[in-house]
């Protein structure tokens, strides 16, 4: 039997739409949805990732840290380093070691609306 669930496709609420999309299509994702039905959302995408942001009123950008990091796994994160860099986007980079067999680098920037993003290489 196929799996019920296929993908997930999460929506962020924000509080600025426009800094939140301009900052993604920076990144070299691609609108995949917007249109007058639903004037507050849209969908971005970059290859098989898909998400929507939407508008929503008394969003604090203060907080998005406690509900969600968003972790992309990304296959080089040397060009990741590069796209932040050409994009304009801060961020550092960590060595993570859970063990002293298991290391792998990520990149640690912020999004517009406070959300903490976490480009994980090897993942995908």
């Amino acid at each position: 039997m196929a799996p019920l669930f296929r993908r997930i496709i999460p929506i962020l609420f924000v509080s600025d739409l426009r800094a939140e999309r301009d900052f993604y299509l920076r990144l070299g994702f691609r609108i995949t949805y917007e249109g007058p039905e639903y004037p507050y959302f849209l969908a971005l995408g970059h290859g098989p990732v898909e998400f929507g942001i939407e508008w929503h009123e008394g969003f604090s950008p203060a907080g998005p840290d406690r509900v969600l990091t968003w972790q992309f796994g990304v296959s080089d994160l040397d060009q990741a380093k590069k796209l932040f860099e050409s994009a304009g986007v801060p961020f550092r980079e960590e060595l993570m070691t859970p063990s002293a067999d298991w290391h792998y680098r990520v990149l640690h920037a912020r999004t517009p609306n406070g959300y903490h993003l976490l480009l994980e290489e090897g993942s995908g």
